[in-house]
């Protein structure tokens, strides 16, 4: 089981990759793919995609859900910090899991050039247990490799457009409307909510990178309808999204995302190295190398 999850957190760590471009690259027209929107909402989806898309850095609180799953339902808390400039970098730190109603060790992972480290109680037992270093390093290329997925690509579109553009799936949606008016965290902001569908999305991407995308989608269940609800300030800015998916066999999922300290610098860095493990050296040494299609 423990040498599943390992292999799991590869093809993972490349769909968020995927996504991350996905989200980068949808909805550049905003008028083709909102035209069926009413028309307010459109444009004011279109206008916020467009503002954080100059936003090169970022701090945001996250939490995920997940009911309905066949080892029970999952729910994680954390923080994260995200940069482009002067070069892309982000951090995740989930301080607080549980899974099946029992609480976990939380898990960490940070992208610095092009490896990801993550410190994951799983992962570490793959290691030795106790006397295991805490933290697993990937490459980028290798996962590139594994997955189909062209990551120079993937790097480039994220460089150019943060994820905080999630914004521009939005514009795929055929029923957005407004909401009204709320505040959030003490900010005033204007509630929308509507659906898009993820194959809108991938539909746009250029024929040589679709195929992957939709390889990993299908994996992870996530291509069916994605429902939103997202908060914007008076400066056009994201303030709070939820993302919630329909029924998959993993269950139901829930995203929500408060971002915050727009602009303001950020510090990532990886870990020691006398704390990191090469996560490919220790699947190699468990005879059990990650095969491309995991």
């Amino acid at each position: 089981m423990i040498r599943r999850f390992a292999a799991g957190t590869a093809v993972a760590a490349g769909l968020a990759l995927a996504l991350t471009g996905c989200l980068g690259d949808a909805g550049n027209k905003v008028d083709e793919a909102g035209k069926n929107i009413k028309l307010t909402a459109a444009e004011a989806l279109g206008r916020t995609a467009q503002k954080t898309g100059k936003i090169d850095s970022f701090q945001a609180d996250m939490s995920m859900t997940s009911t309905g799953s066949p080892t029970g339902d999952i729910t994680m808390s954390g923080t994260m910090q995200y940069r482009t400039k002067p070069d892309l970098a982000f951090s995740m730190d989930f301080g607080s899991m549980s899974v099946g109603g029992r609480s976990m060790a939380g898990m960490k992972e940070v992208l610095v050039g092009r490896t990801i480290y993550m410190k994951i109680p799983q992962l570490a037992q793959l290691g030795g247990g106790a006397s295991a270093k805490p933290w697993v390093k990937m490459s980028l290329d290798e996962v590139g490799k594994r997955s189909g997925l062209n990551v120079d690509q993937l790097l480039q579109q994220s460089q150019q457009m943060d994820p905080v553009q999630n914004t521009k799936m939005l514009t795929a949606s055929k029923d957005a409307r407004e909401v009204g008016k709320e505040t959030v965290n003490g900010v005033r902001t204007t509630h929308y909510t509507g659906t898009y569908r993820m194959a809108d999305a991938v539909a746009k991407l250029p024929a040589d990178q679709r195929q992957a995308y939709e390889k990993n989608l299908a994996k992870s269940g996530m291509n069916g309808d994605m429902h939103f609800d997202l908060w914007v300030d008076g400066q056009q800015l994201p303030r709070k999204m939820t993302m919630k998916t329909g029924q998959t066999a993993a269950g139901v999922m829930t995203i929500t995302t408060a971002y915050r300290d727009f602009g303001k610098p950020v510090q990532v860095a990886a870990p020691p190295a006398s704390q990191v493990t090469d996560f490919s050296s220790l699947l190699k040494g468990l005879g059990n190398g990650l095969a491309p299609g995991a």
